[in-house]
């Protein structure tokens, strides 16, 4: 296994609560498009860039009860873009009718 699929594996299992996948999932998009914008209106560049970043601690120490994963390992630019990638297949699998978590323990089933 190359160090990108390791990274992406930590990655996964670093975010595998529903909430935190929710925050990352809104938050990483807004720190992306936070970027260009602070070109072009940085205040609300500035402001975007804050609440993506809120959501994404919000997300480890509200629901996943961890430290983000770059803080875990020290990041590299490849970091970043396993934190997209993640993103993506978070976003694939909603769209495409997949769960975002899947359940845990043995599901009871009713008796008719």
């Amino acid at each position: 296994m190359d160090c990108f699929q390791k990274q992406l594996q930590f990655y996964r299992q670093s975010h595998s609560t529903l909430g935190c996948k929710l925050t990352h999932m809104f938050g990483i998009p807004i720190i992306v498009v936070s970027l260009p914008m602070l070109v072009f209106n940085w205040p609300l560049g500035v402001g975007m860039f804050l609440i993506g970043w809120a959501l994404q601690f919000v997300g480890h120490y509200v629901f996943q009860k961890n430290h983000p994963a770059f803080v875990q390992v020290p990041s590299s630019p490849r970091a970043y873009a396993v934190g997209l990638l993640f993103v993506a297949e978070e976003w694939r699998k909603l769209f495409t009718g997949k769960r975002l978590v899947e359940p845990t323990g043995p599901t009871e089933t009713a008796k008719v």
